[in-house]
């Protein structure tokens, strides 16, 4: 055992701020272009949401795996890998002739999201305790903003009509690139998981009525709350990152530059919040600020579902960025707490939470897709709004009491050689 100096802890922040901003961009430059695949395809609503369902699927089918990979591997090889083949693989969004194939694309690009999700964050954790004082919100600020550049980009080929397939393949390429850049300056060894795999493997002993059954039921216990935070959350924030440009197109008759914008303005808003909610959670706590930005995120959708009946654009857009600051707090909320669980390693507690907050994006975009093609996208956008108002409610409960959950400073990590 031997404790991390100071350089490598600064040196693997800016790694692991560059693969948070690589994950984000990847999926956000296909965003701006869902109403130029919906038309490719000549997809409905339902169709286009059940193929974009597709990917919190894949990450439920891979995300159970990513605790064992970590372990096994390390975050930072598992973080790197990924990255590298979610970069390559993004272009087969743009090569999927009909729908099977696009929604098979989507399929294993959420399992690679997945995986790199839980592998990055958990390396984030063990960053954060180098430092001693709070740092994952920074590191999803940097998330938001690659979903932010990733955006942009999108809107911007978008605009010129730049072929679908050659923008994901040179966007693909590029990221993939930073991926393997950022690998040497990444902590080495298998981080706080080795660590702590046997404090867990000595609590279970000393409880020898403890099966592994009933210790997995009593973990899922645990960290079930946690989960139905980012549940909730990314059922507010799949509003806007799958519908929001439909929606400007669709029912405000917005032209596909301009609608591409509320992705732009949503991810604005994230980033935001995210580069500046390590203050705010030090002065009034994880529960006020998840559940403030719960009510932001609300009211902004209520505002979008306003905008309806006016076709007013820049009302729609604002709503948006509203949803995207309000949301910014909820999954590093989630991602915090659930690292910080006594008598659980860190990276297993994140990539089961993770994993189960994935059926939000599951449940969401189907959810709201039947929906709009039944009573309209405007009506059908209420589901998420219900979400927001009943996270908001129930954020205390959640979180408990004392809404302030924070990671072990200074912490021992085992080293490679």
């Amino acid at each position: 055992m031997s404790t991390l100096d100071e350089r490598d802890v600064r040196r693997a922040r800016v790694a692991v701020s560059a693969l948070f901003l690589v994950n984000g961009a990847l999926m956000a430059n296909v965003l701006p272009r869902l109403p130029a695949i919906k038309a490719q395809l000549e997809l409905t609503n339902a169709a286009l949401g059940t193929a974009v369902a597709a990917m919190p699927l894949g990450g439920l089918i891979a995300g159970a795996a990513a605790g064992l990979l970590i372990v096994r591997y390390s975050s930072r090889r598992v973080t790197v890998a990924t990255g590298v083949a979610y970069g390559l693989l993004l272009v087969s969004i743009g090569l999927a002739p009909d729908w099977v194939a696009l929604a098979a694309a989507f399929l294993v690009l959420g399992m690679l999201d997945a995986v790199m999700d839980s592998a990055m964050n958990a390396h984030g954790i063990v960053v954060q305790r180098g430092y001693g004082r709070s740092v994952m919100h920074g590191f999803h600020g940097w998330w938001s903003a690659g979903t932010l550049l990733g955006a942009g980009m999108g809107a911007f080929a978008a605009a010129l009509d730049v072929p679908l397939v050659l923008h994901l393949a040179v966007v693909g390429i590029v990221l993939a690139g930073v991926s393997v850049a950022a690998m040497p300056f990444l902590l080495r060894g298998r981080d706080v998981d080795a660590a702590e795999a046997g404090e867990a493997r000595a609590s279970a002993a000393g409880d020898p009525g403890s099966g592994s059954a009933l210790r997995a039921l009593r973990l899922l216990g645990l960290l079930a709350p946690f989960a139905l935070i980012g549940v909730l959350g990314v059922m507010l924030e799949d509003a806007a990152q799958t519908w929001s440009t439909i929606y400007l197109t669709d029912v405000l008759g917005a032209g596909v530059g301009v609608a591409a914008l509320a992705v732009v303005l949503y991810t604005a808003g994230m980033t935001a919040g995210r580069l500046t909610n390590d203050r705010w959670i030090d002065r009034w706590g994880d529960t006020t600020v998840a559940r403030s930005g719960a009510l932001v995120a609300t009211a902004g959708l209520a505002i979008v579902i306003a905008s309806g009946p006016w076709a007013a654009v820049p009302l729609a857009a604002a709503g948006f960025a509203l949803v995207g600051l309000g949301t910014a707090p909820l999954f590093p909320v989630m991602i915090t707490a659930a690292g910080s669980v006594p008598g659980v390693p860190s990276g297993q507690g994140v990539a089961i939470v993770a994993w189960l907050a994935r059926a939000g994006f599951v449940i969401a975009p189907t959810l709201v897709g039947v929906a709009a093609d039944r009573v309209g996208l405007s009506a059908a956008l209420g589901i998420p709004l219900v979400a927001g108002v009943a996270v908001a409610v129930l954020m205390g409960t959640l979180l408990g009491a004392s809404g302030r959950r924070t990671l072990p400073a200074g912490r021992e990590v085992m080293l490679d050689a």
